[in-house]
């Protein structure tokens, strides 16, 4: 549920991060929700790969999307994998990247839920 305290993304700051900026909050949720999937492929391709400079990059720039969007969990799974990236180990990958994958998957059904809309129209622009 969008307000719940477990939820995957914080609407509200997530908002005021936007300037109050709801068309914007809601085209970035669309994108975010149409991009998941390959993001999770991209990341998987790489590890699969050992390819640890693209696995940093995509990971960096899924943990910056994940920031925008006020998603902290998956934000900090990010950046654990990101870690992992710069310091060389693929090896922990798999593990790195379920919890990316569980984390990126929760904040997609989020959004995929129309019901995220009612905590974005609740809030006043900052």
């Amino acid at each position: 549920m969008p307000g719940d305290a477990e939820a995957p993304v914080n609407v509200p700051a997530a908002l005021r991060w936007l300037g109050g900026d709801r068309a914007l909050l809601r085209d970035l949720a669309r994108v975010f929700v149409e991009d998941a999937p390959g993001r999770s492929a991209a990341l998987r391709a790489a590890a699969a790969s050992r390819d640890v400079v693209q696995l940093e990059r995509l990971a960096h720039s899924l943990k910056g999307s994940a920031a925008i969007l006020r998603a902290a969990r998956l934000q900090a799974a990010c950046a654990a994998l990101e870690s992992a990236a710069q310091a060389g180990g693929v090896a922990p990958a798999p593990a790195l990247l379920d919890g990316v994958d569980q984390e990126l998957a929760r904040v997609a059904e989020f959004f995929a839920d129309p019901g995220w809309t009612a905590a974005l129209e609740g809030e006043a622009p900052s």
